[in-house]
């Protein structure tokens, strides 16, 4: 607008003015009739009133607008909409005003607004600070070592500070627990190590000592040796000395022996006389023997005749008694002198005989002594005709005197020689003895040596054995850190994919070996298994054994995105998984396996195709005849693996002493197997034999899972849950159980296509496009306070809080059975019984974990291996010092309703993929607890899952989660759940 006046004040003042000049025209008009110059004073100061009045109010105006204008350009001038430059008069003045109050009403409604917000964000601002209070405190705490603890989450707090740090501090907690029981690996390898190099030290000091004592030994036996060299030669001079001296014996004893053999003839002469003498000598004393036998002969007839004389004259008395008497009264007369004369007559006729006799021995003896007398004759010439060859005898044998003497004196020389000599020789003697048993000591020492060069050589091919497990171990560590790290890059940070090893034969398992044609299609490719690429595979896996020295400090291992570009890939026409389950019980091995391998093949919708197969078998079968029978059913070129069970079960039904079989077909799911043996001897070398064989990816199959099946009498469930895990790599996840035999604990086998194998391990690879969902829960709530294991040896723990571990945990389970009203005698409980077995298995022990790593943050150990209240507790893996234990327990519907979680979990992790079917591992342990109601536990879980599934109960559970540390359980379930 056009400005005349300087200002509005000056131009209100004229307003004013005029206004006023008006109202005096008007005065005057009126007034022309009160008179003039009354009318014309009043008129003028009137007019000048007007402008004074008029210049006052328009200041008043001007400052009125420019009050209104600061206003309105302090808030919002856009919103007063009036150019205040124009107003030139009070009704635009009024109508600011009026905007500007308007506007005013609407800031002070927006400063109450802003003052609540104010208030709001006050109120959040100090539960921020005090969040942020308590997670300092929290990281406090942690930063003091205090890792256990957790901040109590709040549904009304404006951050979800607890649950991450929640989440962060259970995976934080079970990684560090994780490395601790690396860490124990390592310590323990150098512990191994540091004992070999003691060992090798030791054995290296004894055998420098052996060595300079065996030189010590030479050197004395070489002066030994020389000393023995002089008494030789010393020895060798009297030798020669004996030899002259014994020449001239000899010449002695030549002259000697002459004589000799002239006395000898002599004195043979005179031997043959004396013997000739002799023997008729001989000859005369036989006769002399002779006549005087004949002589006693005679003496004895004389005594007869002489008593028949006197026989004679008795019966001469008796005659003349008889003839004295007469004729007897009977009339028998002389009767009796007739018998006395008859043997008058006997008598008389023996005389005459023993006379004769007489006479004839006299006669002999005559002849006798005639030739006694002869013999005597001739033995006297004979003695006379050799007298002389014995006096030729005694003058030789006076010869062989004299040169006895002479031989005698030669040989004392001989002999004083001989001693010296001998002096000589038993220095030797004792030189040699020394210097024997010096060599001997030297022996002995060599012996001492080598036996210790052996123990050098053993210890360090230990140190060496140790060396490469500590090395291992420490690149096993790496890994793990180095998945730590991989997990703290910022989100959508691109990275680098994990590229396997040209020579990891886990890569590069050709068609040939593991490519399988489509059974349904005929002519289709078989499925190829190439080399992993960012391009075509998602999921590579790397292991610390296919590193070599260039690239081991500069690879890491990484986590391929789940989401890549080969898990976006749009799946093939093909088949969708088919799975069937079958069961079967009878007394023939091959006629029950191919029951339950028909029973099963009937669920699959796949013209005869099996891709995979797992067998759950009672140990009363001969395992060998079942696996013909499955194959019968199969064919040769299914993967097939499987476990001895101790209780088999399907979603149909929950048997004992039966085969259970699950098969499957599919395109969307790849199926691989390995099998190593020894597993006892080490169970890394086992498990690298098992998975050397097996793909490290799979093109257009990202996801990677596994089953794992073991000797559950082997003792080493957890070492093969870690080994596995180092060999499959973090982002691998799988599932599996310990090979059980009915409880009755003397041999488990794991089966891999035809064989059947004791200590073995058995790895099955699934590969596939849609991830394998698992799930693990064990239903067991601590009753305890934590307990720390004070003294173990592997799985024995002796110690429990400095208490025999039996003693400790007697002392929380009593009094809890107490206070429940169940009374049980522990002091009457004998060894190996079946209350003692409930009592173990109901009250197991917990280790904590964390909740990141299983249900509710606790692993499972049975303690009942041994049944004893000796005092120890054992546990079928190994159980190392300081680890922390709280005794669980777990009433029976809490049991049931735990496997019904474990299923549920299992579906609710498949989210939106359909489900085919699943494996189920669940221990024996639970089937104790349950009893009858075993079966109620295994239909939870057939109505959660609505698929078909097989499992087994095993000794022990395997569960290693995707990214988690958990693996080795007890009395748990575990569920592995197959997309179609």
């Amino acid at each position: 607008m056009s400005v005349v006046f300087g200002s509005s004040a000056t131009a209100s003042a004229l307003r004013f003015g005029v206004l006023s000049a008006v109202v005096a025209a008007a005065v005057v008009g009126a007034g022309v009739v009160a008179g003039l110059p009354g009318l014309l004073g009043g008129g003028a100061l009137i007019v000048v009133a007007g402008i004074v009045v008029g210049h006052w109010a328009g200041g008043r105006i001007d400052g009125t607008i420019e009050r209104v204008q600061t206003e309105t350009t302090m808030g919002d001038a856009d919103a007063v909409d009036f150019d205040f430059e124009s107003m030139t008069d009070v009704e635009d003045i009024g109508d600011a005003v009026e905007a500007t109050l308007r506007e005013n009403r609407r800031l002070r409604d927006r400063a109450g607004t802003l003052e609540d917000e104010l208030e709001s964000l006050e109120t959040r601002n100090e539960r921020i600070e005090a969040q942020a209070a308590e997670l300092e405190e929290a990281m406090g705490l942690c930063a003091a070592g205090r890792l256990a603890h957790r901040i109590e989450p709040d549904e009304n707090a404006p951050l979800s500070v607890a649950e991450e740090f929640n989440a962060m501090m259970d995976e934080l907690e079970g990684t560090i627990r994780h490395l601790k029981d690396f860490v124990r690996l390592v310590v323990t390898s150098s512990d191994e190590l540091m004992a070999g190099t003691d060992e090798v030290t030791t054995a290296s000091t004894e055998i420098s000592e052996d060595i300079q004592e065996i030189a010590d030994g030479a050197s004395v036996q070489s002066e030994r040796l020389e000393s023995v060299n002089a008494e030789m030669d010393h020895l060798s001079a009297n030798i020669e000395e004996i030899a002259s001296r014994s020449e001239k014996v000899a010449t002695i004893a030549a002259e000697t022996a002459e004589t000799g053999r002239e006395g000898r003839e002599a004195a043979r002469t005179a031997v043959d006389g004396i013997e000739e003498i002799e023997s008729g000598s001989t000859e005369a004393v036989e006769a002399i023997e002779t006549l005087h036998e004949d002589v006693e002969a005679i003496d004895e007839l004389v005594e007869m005749i002489s008593d028949i004389a006197r026989q004679t004259n008795m019966l001469a008395l008796n005659a003349n008694i008889e003839a004295s008497r007469g004729t007897t009264e009977d009339g028998d007369d002389g009767e009796g002198f007739a018998v006395v004369a008859s043997e008058v007559k006997e008598l008389a006729n023996e005389v005459q005989s023993a006379a004769e006799e007489i006479e004839t021995r006299l006669e002999r003896i005559q002849e006798r002594t005639e030739t006694a007398t002869e013999t005597v004759t001739e033995t006297e010439e004979k003695i006379a005709a050799h007298t002389d060859s014995v006096e030729n005898a005694l003058s030789a044998l006076e010869e062989i005197a004299e040169y006895a003497e002479e031989t005698n004196d030669g040989v004392q020389e001989i002999s004083m020689a001989a001693d010296q000599q001998a002096e000589s020789t038993q220095q030797a003697v004792a030189l040699v003895d020394e210097t024997a048993t010096i060599s001997d000591r030297t022996s002995a020492l060599a012996e001492n040596v080598a036996a210790s060069a052996e123990e050098q050589t053993t210890a360090l091919t230990s140190v060496s054995d140790s060396a490469a497990e500590l090395a291992e171990n420490a690149a096993w560590l790496r890994d793990t850190l180095d998945m730590y790290k991989a997990r703290q890059e910022v989100p959508g940070q691109e990275r680098a994919p994990a590229v396997a090893a040209a020579n990891d034969s886990r890569v590069t398992a050709s068609t040939e070996t593991s490519g399988r044609e489509d059974a349904t299609s005929g002519g289709s490719e078989p499925n190829t298994i190439t080399e992993g690429s960012t391009d075509e595979v998602a999921a590579s896996v790397t292991g610390p054994a296919d590193r070599t020295e260039e690239d081991a400090d500069d690879t890491t291992f990484e986590f391929s995105d789940l989401e890549s570009e080969a898990s976006e890939e749009p799946a093939t026409d093909g088949l969708p998984t088919q799975f069937g389950s079958g069961v079967a019980v009878g007394d023939d091995g091959f006629e029950v396996g191919k029951a339950a391998a028909t029973q099963a093949a009937d669920g699959l919708e796949t013209d005869g195709r099996v891709d995979f197969g797992q067998v759950f078998c009672a140990a009363e079968y001969d395992y060998e005849a079942v696996l013909d029978g499955i194959r019968s059913v199969v064919g040769d070129e299914a993967e097939l693996i499987g476990a001895s069970s101790s209780g088999e079960f399907t979603e149909e039904t929950s048997t004992e002493g039966s085969v259970a079989v699950a098969l499957a077909a599919s395109d969307t799911v790849q199926f691989f197997s390995g099998l190593g043996t020894d597993l006892s001897d080490g169970v890394a070398a086992a498990v690298n034999e098992a998975v050397e064989s097996l793909p490290g990816s799979v093109a257009g199959y990202p996801h990677l899972s596994a089953i794992v099946l073991h000797d559950g009498l082997a003792g080493v469930g957890d070492q093969v849950a870690v080994a596995t895990q180092r060999n499959l790599g973090h982002e691998t996840s799988f599932v599996g159980g310990s090979a059980a035999d009915d409880l009755s604990m003397e041999a488990t086998h794991v089966f891999h296509n035809e064989t059947v194998e004791s200590d073995a391990v058995v790895v099955g690879l699934l590969a596939s496009k849609e991830p394998i969902t698992i799930s693990v829960d064990h239903g067991h709530s601590p009753i305890s306070e934590p307990m720390t294991v004070t003294k173990s040896e592997g799985g024995r723990i002796l110690e429990l809080d400095g208490k025999p571990a039996f003693e400790a945990w007697r002392e929380v389970v009593e009094p809890y059975l107490e206070e429940r009203g169940r009374t049980v005698d522990f002091d009457a409980l004998e060894d190996g019984s079946l209350e003692l077995f409930g009592l173990l298995t109901e009250f197991e022990f917990g280790i904590e974990e964390g909740r990141g790593a299983s249900d509710d943050g606790y692993k499972i150990r049975w303690p009942g291996l041994s049944l004893t209240t000796e005092g120890y507790l054992d546990f079928p893996v190994g159980v190392p010092e300081g680890t922390e234990l709280r005794v669980m327990h777990s009433p029976k519907s809490d049991q049931i309703e735990s496997a019904r979680d474990t299923a549920r979990d299992a579906v609710e992790n498949a989210g939106s993929s359909e489900i085919a079917g699943g494996f189920v591992y669940d221990c024996a342990c639970r089937s104790i607890i349950l009893e009858d109601e075993f079966g109620e536990a295994v239909d939870a879980m057939a109505d959660e899952l609505e698929v078909p599934f097989t499992g087994f109960e095993t000794y022990g559970e395997l569960c290693m989660e995707r990214g988690q540390l958990s693996g080795y359980h007890n009395t748990t379930s575990v569920v592995m759940l197959l997309p179609e």
